[in-house]
């Protein structure tokens, strides 16, 4: 059942009534309060899809792609004419051919962006630590399920949000709340008002209004932070260790055949018995060293 909101004079069928923070962005970025309508039968509903149709701006907008989109031709207009545009990391496996395929991408100005899943964060803060040791260092985190309001808890960077054909989605606008920033994404290549990030756009899209987001995401993982920037990745000495260590307990998924997912969202604790590991066996060969040096003096 649909939640009717009157938004500025324009009522809108949504499937939840949009929480505190959501409408202190539309009053913000749109000048508009949200109301609920019980009254409806008098004025046209429109979708919230529409929306940004009602609140006039110069349209910009941001380009990313899936990884099975990568050879196509729009990809390739873009980075011929310079433009970086986005690559959506795959959230699960990916095959050693999509590796080349993203690197390759990446290696020509792409910028990787991840998955960010609400309810597993903390798979998220082990597949950017992975996805850092391979060369594919995150800049931006994809919400694909919507606005959920938990997403002002999480750390800081740059979050892009793509609502559900029935959700509010969040204004087109480049959205800053502290240290986050937050963009729409749509895969509606028609632009209307205001900046909005493009997923998978045709060839054809003008390229004159391209803007760039705020990039940078940070995570932490085993109580480490990390910070990844255009410039690079800012971490302690023992996040530079968990990256290291990332590239020997991911392996591992394709020796004992584990979920992908799985495997990422228990990385803290993989960490932690490698590193018990690593520490008995360095004691195990420092009490044979002495034992056989008190060994050698006792002969002499």
């Amino acid at each position: 059942m649909s939640v009717i909101v009157n938004i500025c004079g324009i009522l809108v069928a949504t499937a939840n009534f949009p929480d505190q923070t959501l409408q202190d962005f539309y009053q913000e970025y749109y000048h508009c309060k949200i109301e609920r309508r019980y009254d409806d039968s008098l004025t046209q509903i429109q979708s919230t899809q529409a929306i940004p149709h009602f609140f006039s701006k110069p349209p910009t907008w941001w380009p990313i792609f899936t990884s099975d989109q990568l050879q196509s031709e729009s990809f390739q207009k873009l980075v011929e004419h310079g433009i970086k545009p986005g690559v959506i990391l795959p959230n699960e496996y990916f095959s050693l051919i999509d590796y080349i395929r993203i690197k390759k991408a990446v290696s020509e100005g792409a910028i990787p962006v991840a998955y960010y899943q609400m309810k597993q964060s903390r798979y998220f803060a082990s597949k950017a630590t992975f996805s850092t040791a391979i060369g594919l260092r995150p800049l931006v985190a994809f919400v694909q399920t919507g606005w959920d309001e938990n997403i002002i808890s999480q750390p800081a960077g740059s979050y892009i949000i793509q609502s559900q054909d029935d959700d509010l989605n969040i204004p087109a606008r480049a959205i800053q709340r502290k240290q986050q920033y937050f963009y729409n994404a749509t895969t509606d290549a028609t632009l209307s008002s205001g900046y909005q990030v493009i997923i998978n756009p045709p060839e054809n899209m003008s390229l004159n209004n391209i803007e760039y987001p705020q990039l940078g995401i940070s995570w932490k993982i085993h109580k480490t932070k990390f910070q990844s920037t255009p410039e690079g990745v800012k971490t302690s000495p023992s996040g530079y260790f968990l990256i290291v260590m990332s590239t020997v307990v991911i392996p591992l998924d394709y020796i004992f055949s584990a979920r992908y997912p799985s495997l990422l969202s228990t990385f803290g604790s993989s960490i932690s018995w490698i590193s018990l590991l690593l520490g008995c066996t360095l004691l195990l060969i420092l009490i044979m060293s002495i034992i056989r040096r008190r060994r050698i003096n006792a002969r002499n």
